[in-house]
């Protein structure tokens, strides 16, 4: 028992205070929660005011449990309880909230709870309307890539098609191709004789392997220092697979150097001369390849042609 105008104790018997020594009615001492002081004098009791639905829970869930100190509410983070604990926090989260955290008032109490809300429903609202945006974007901007790839591919083919500028066509199936050509290195031409076709320089077998007798020279380019960039077209024996591959015959006055077989299997394309830089442009499955001839050495799309059995034009 307490005293009413000093607050000290009072014996249960005891008509006036021993300390003040005024004679008052007497308070009854409050419980005492020993697991959580409350604020209030109250001994765990939910108030008035703190049930009811929180949007703050529901929405927010484990980030509001953690704020909240509810840790029961993490498990809105496990998948297929998720949902089932976000409702059950929009139910029971309030007064959780207020068992689990110390509060100044109910008035206090309210207005955080209040501010939870506002950040749940603006975060949701707000993430509805840019999925709904999103949603409405991405067919149209899957639309506009779509041409845009479309425009691209449509330029790259012509770019593909459209000769070397300066340049002229080679066409290796041709009915006015060369028989024979005048080089710094000899008479060059094509024979065909008992033992199949094949090139003479100046009336000697230029190759004796099995593709000898699918080549045939094209047309010719002086170069710098006397010498001569011949152009070959050779099928190599491989009939339907790979129509026509190519390769240069490098001559000067001591004879010729033949390159390595390159470019797409196509018969047709664009050639031009620049200089001692020889470029011949070539369909290909995707888009155009172009081969560079300079100082003896052949680059296809910008790697060096190195020979190979598979790519010797003498074999």
């Amino acid at each position: 028992m307490f005293c009413s105008h000093c607050g000290a104790p009072m014996a249960p018997d005891a008509t006036a205070c021993a300390v003040c020594g005024k004679a008052a009615a007497v308070l009854a001492a409050p419980a005492v929660n020993l697991d959580k002081p409350s604020p209030h004098g109250l001994s765990g009791d939910i108030p008035d005011g703190v049930k009811g639905w929180s949007w703050g829970a529901f929405f927010l869930n484990w980030i509001w449990a953690i704020g909240n100190r509810s840790w029961i509410g993490l498990l809105a983070l496990v998948p297929y309880v998720g949902w089932i604990m976000a409702f059950w926090l929009g139910f029971k989260g309030r007064e959780m909230a207020w068992k689990n955290k110390q509060w100044d008032s109910l008035e206090h109490f309210n207005r955080v709870q209040r501010k939870w809300s506002q950040w749940g429903v603006g975060i949701t609202v707000v993430a509805a309307i840019l999925g709904i945006l999103a949603a409405i974007a991405a067919p149209a901007y899957q639309d506009y890539t779509t041409r845009e790839r479309a425009v691209q591919r449509a330029a790259n083919q012509a770019a593909d098609a459209a000769p070397l500028a300066g340049g002229s066509s080679i066409d290796s199936n041709a009915d006015n191709l060369p028989t024979s050509l005048r080089t710094v290195a000899g008479l060059l031409e094509r024979k065909t004789g008992a033992a199949g076709a094949g090139m003479l320089l100046d009336g000697q077998a230029l190759f004796t392997g099995e593709d000898a007798r699918w080549q045939f020279p094209l047309r010719s380019f002086k170069l710098s220092g006397g010498k001569e960039a011949i152009l070959i077209a050779s099928s190599g024996g491989r009939g339907n697979s790979c129509e026509t591959l190519f390769y240069f015959l490098l001559a000067d006055a001591s004879g010729v150097t033949p390159t390595p077989l390159f470019g797409t299997c196509a018969p047709q394309g664009s050639i031009a001369q620049r200089g001692d830089t020889i470029t011949i442009k070539l369909p290909d499955v995707n888009r155009a390849s172009t081969i560079v001839f300079e100082n003896g050495v052949v680059r296809a799309d910008g790697q060096v042609v190195s020979l190979t059995g598979m790519n010797d034009p003498s074999r």
